[in-house]
This record gives C-alpha cells, sequence and structure tokens, in this order.
C-alpha cells in the first residue's frame, strides 16, 4: 500500500514581549499583563513590576522570562526549595501581604460573576504561617544513579524535586522527611513506590505509603522497623486494600466543641487544624443555630461541620458522596454522643439526591463543597428557602458562580470571610453567608 508524506503542523511560537507591567494579581495571585488587546496571567510577578513575557497562546498563561524592576512588596523566600518546588508559590510575599491580594481578588471576583453589588468587607482569619500543614503527599521517583527520591512534583513539571524539610509542614511531619529518603533510597526499581502520605493526627502521625505491586517481605519488615523506631502509625495501601502495620487508628478533635472525629488515612480532612477550628467556630457563630433548627449540611464528609452543628439544632441532614465517608460521620456522632444527625449518600449533581431532604422543613444550609463547586445542587437548595446559608469554598471562582444562584433566588450576601488555610500559596479558603 502506498504511503503518502503528510507533514506535521508547524507550532507558532509567539514572540516574547518585553517591557510589560503587572497592573494587578488575579485569584491565583498571578501578575495580570494587558498587551494590545491580549491578557496574560503571569506567576511570580507582582503589580507595578516591569518584565519580560513569553505568551504561550493569544491571551492566558505566560512565562516569566525576566524582572525588569522588582515591586516594593517582593521579598526574599525563606525556603531553600522554593525556586523548584510546586509547593509554595508566594513566598515572594510576606503572608499579610498575601492575604491582602487574595482579599481585593477575592471580592472581586465574587462582585463581577455573582452580580452582587456593595459587597460587606471581607473578613480575615488567620493563625501560623509556618509549620501549619498537617497533610500531605510526597511525591517519589527512581533515580538509576541515586536510587528513590522523596520530595515534590516541581512547578508544572513531573519532575521531582527532593527535599530535606518542609517549613509549611508541621515539625512532626517535616522531621519525617529526612528518615524516609534514608530508608527507601537503597530500595530497588521493582519495589514500585508510589506516593507517601503523611498526617499529623491522634494518637500518632500517620504514614500512608502507596505501593504499585505486592511488597515483599524483606522490605515490609524494613518499614515496620522503621515505623517503630520513628513512633508513627503506618499504613500499606495496595490496589483498593489497605493494611496496617503499626498503629490502627486515625483521628483529630476539635477542642472548642470538645469533640473528637476519627477518620480513615484518605477520606478529605482539613489540612489546618488552627484554621479549621476558626472556620467551625464562624460557622456556628452566623448560622445562630436554635433549638427548632433543622439544618442541612451538604458535603458533609466525616461530620467536621455535622457534629458541631448537631450540638446546638433539633436535628443535622447530612448528605455526602462517599458512602465510606457519610458510615463515618454517623460513627463519630456515636462517639461523641449525638442521636440528632441523619446521614445520607448521594451524588450531589444528581437531582435525585435532593429526594432525602425535599420533603424536610430546612431552617438552615451549610455547603462545604469541593473546587467544582454545588453548581446543582445550589439551585435545590434555594427551592427550599432557607433563612440562612453559610457556603465553605476552597475555590471562589465557583463560589461566585453559584452565588449568583442565590442572588437570583433573592439571598442578600451579609458576609465574606478570608480562611488563610493554605498560607504561602496561590489558594485561598472563603466563607460567605446568605440571608433571605
Amino acid at each position: 500500500m502506498a504511503q503518502f508524506f503528510k507533514a506535521k503542523p508547524k507550532s507558532i511560537r509567539l514572540k516574547a514581549i518585553t517591557d510589560c507591567t503587572v497592573t494587578q494579581l488575579d485569584h491565583h495571585l498571578h501578575g495580570v499583563v494587558k498587551a494590545g488587546r491580549e491578557t496574560y496571567f503571569v506567576a511570580d510577578a507582582l503589580p507595578g513590576e516591569q518584565i519580560k513575557i513569553q505568551p504561550a497562546g493569544k491571551s492566558g498563561p505566560a512565562k516569566l522570562l525576566k524582572r525588569l524592576t522588582d515591586a516594593e512588596q517582593r521579598i526574599v523566600p525563606r525556603c531553600q526549595f522554593y525556586r523548584d518546588c510546586g509547593g509554595c508559590s508566594v513566598q515572594h510575599l510576606t503572608a499579610q501581604d498575601q492575604r491582602s491580594f487574595k482579599q481585593t481578588a477575592v471580592a472581586s471576583l465574587i462582585s463581577r460573576l455573582s452580580a452582587y453589588e456593595d459587597l460587606p468587607e471581607v473578613e480575615q482569619e488567620a493563625d501560623q504561617e509556618w509549620h501549619y500543614r498537617r497533610v500531605s503527599r510526597l511525591s517519589t521517583w527512581f533515580d538509576n544513579k541515586q536510587g528513590w527520591l522523596v520530595g515534590f512534583r516541581q512547578k508544572a513539571s513531573k519532575q521531582l524535586t527532593p527535599i530535606s524539610e518542609c517549613m509549611v509542614l508541621t515539625e512532626r511531619l517535616s522531621c519525617l522527611i529526612v528518615p524516609l529518603q534514608h530508608a527507601l533510597r537503597s530500595w530497588p526499581k521493582a519495589v514500585g513506590l508510589g506516593h507517601i502520605d503523611l498526617i499529623d493526627c491522634e494518637p500518632m502521625v500517620v504514614c500512608r505509603i502507596r505501593l504499585t505491586k505486592a511488597l515483599a517481605s524483606k522490605w515490609v519488615a524494613s518499614l515496620s522497623a522503621l515505623a517503630e523506631q520513628l513512633n508513627i502509625a503506618l499504613l500499606l495501601v495496595e490496589a483498593d486494600k489497605q493494611q496496617w502495620l503499626r498503629g490502627e487508628q486515625a483521628f483529630y478533635q476539635l477542642d472548642e466543641q470538645q469533640l473528637k472525629l476519627a477518620f480513615t488515612p484518605g477520606d478529605f480532612i482539613q489540612v489546618n487544624a488552627s484554621m479549621n477550628q476558626k472556620m467551625v467556630n464562624k460557622a456556628i457563630e452566623w448560622l445562630e443555630l436554635g433549638s427548632e433548627d433543622v439544618v442541612l449540611d451538604l458535603y458533609s464528609g466525616i461530620g467536621n461541620f455535622s457534629l458541631a452543628m448537631a450540638q446546638h439544632s433539633k436535628q443535622v441532614i447530612a448528605v455526602e458522596g462517599v458512602a465510606q465517608m457519610s458510615e463515618q460521620l454517623l460513627s463519630n456522632a456515636k462517639l461523641n454522643g449525638l442521636t440528632n444527625i441523619l446521614a445520607y449518600t448521594g451524588d450531589l449533581e444528581d437531582p435525585e439526591t435532593a429526594k432525602h431532604w425535599k420533603n424536610v422543613k430546612v431552617s438552615k444550609v451549610l455547603l462545604d463543597p469541593a473546587r467544582a463547586g454545588a453548581k446543582l445542587a445550589i439551585s435545590e437548595v434555594a427551592k427550599l428557602s432557607p433563612s440562612t446559608l453559610v457556603y465553605v469554598s476552597c475555590n471562589p471562582a465557583t463560589l461566585a458562580r453559584d452565588a449568583k444562584v442565590l442572588n437570583q433566588a433573592g439571598y442578600k450576601l451579609v458576609k465574606l470571610a478570608l480562611i488563610d488555610m493554605f498560607a504561602h500559596t496561590e489558594h485561598v479558603e472563603t466563607m460567605a453567608l446568605f440571608t433571605r
């Protein structure tokens, strides 16, 4: 059969743009640059700086080639791995400046996309900026010369940056990185290491290691000895099977509510314990719960908000998409002596899930969705006409989108708060209070 030559389409490389001025930061804390009719977003660029960029396409992201001037707010990052590590992205700003820029960007985004005018002043909740993160996922990579490496992925890359410490991890987690690296480095490539989860919880730190194949008894014994030496719990994960080598439980506490929440490593929990406590406190304060309130908690997880709300209300109806977490929520309710919680499992993007609550007179609602937001659920909630709604969001763009639905349904946006859950990163946790 004849074969015909077909030339590959030429990739078009746009010309670099020199002497651009950064006008502002977006909600990812990327610098905004306008060049002609196009708008570009550039990481590690601050307002007022003159920069040279390489566009990746018309409008959208661009690569920073050179900074020609530095903004007054720019500081020297503290972390020795900052330039390569893909974890933190804004250590070139003080924590207070990070919050200030995030505050402005979040307010602008919500105002623009939700059609709410005259937004309330954005409150700020903050605590320690270093050694705050209690959950982390370390990547592994086998290097033919150095053996197994442990660290974080580089920015926009699959390449690994080996690290010896992490300044945003709690000290109990950061101090485990070097011992783990030393223990794993000499293992053969055939072992098939995946990622490593570290969780600072009670009664001891958990190290959860994912494997692509069964681990030989020699290496199981080695890991068990290491866990004993470090006094940590150790969990191996192969496919869908989890095996405790040391320890057998994990939990965290909400001290101000005197609540204990057990979870299975791999379940979602908030990464910042002190900010999570402040967030739960604020939700309880804003909802102003009373003994006759029936509260709907959507995306309820293991009960982070449900249990606290149940202490102040007649009943909590909790809905979660993962059956295991719904079961854990009920177990946590029992553990804490709470009998006024109903838990259901259902896809909150499926209208059928609303059958669990549509015939119940719900007075107040709390939502804590993932980054995708609550696109369908928010419409179902609006139909219930609760008097008060608290929306907890890790993505201000989807919060703004869903707020527009509430705006159209006649709700007022009464309060906004920026929760500094992820210091030194572009990410932000936001809370909004709606009433009618």
